[in-house]
């Protein structure tokens, strides 16, 4: 059985954005590939894609064209999708443990804990919220 990790859509993201992390994202997702580790993330995952491409083409920061042709690879991108009842009410009960504002990075968490697998996350926010908590999340500018 292959090994599994979550990974949040800010990892994607930077793989192909010119973004701070963009390296690490893409040295991540490399050795990920090359060790052969499955891909996993809650059915938000797809959303979150769509909505980061539309604010950097509303912020200029690309083209219409550009946008697309990313979001068409990245709809692609081999990635397990999970969404049922339980997982939304453990990322409530999530939230509401770390005192967490929203609940949408705790869909996250409630996968990886699902799994029992560790969670990959490009948020140093949510990483430095609750990482000393949960031994299980790893932030993306700390990739050994």
């Amino acid at each position: 059985m292959a090994e599994i990790i979550v990974v949040d859509s800010g990892i994607i993201l930077a793989s192909v954005l010119g973004e701070s992390q963009s390296q690490n994202a893409q040295l991540l997702l490399k050795r990920w590939r090359g060790s052969k580790i499955d891909l996993a993330a809650p059915s938000l995952f797809r959303y979150e894609l769509v909505a980061v491409l539309r604010k950097w083409v509303y912020q200029r920061r690309l083209s219409a064209e550009e946008s697309q042709s990313i979001l068409d690879s990245l709809l692609n991108y081999p990635m397990q999708l999970y969404f049922d009842e339980m997982l939304l009410k453990r990322a409530y009960e999530l939230a509401t443990r770390f005192d967490r504002p929203t609940a949408y990075d705790s869909q996250y968490l409630a996968v990886a804990e699902r799994l029992k697998c560790d969670f990959w996350t490009a948020d140093e926010r949510l990483y430095n919220a609750i990482a000393h908590r949960l031994t299980w999340v790893k932030w993306i500018g700390n990739p050994d």
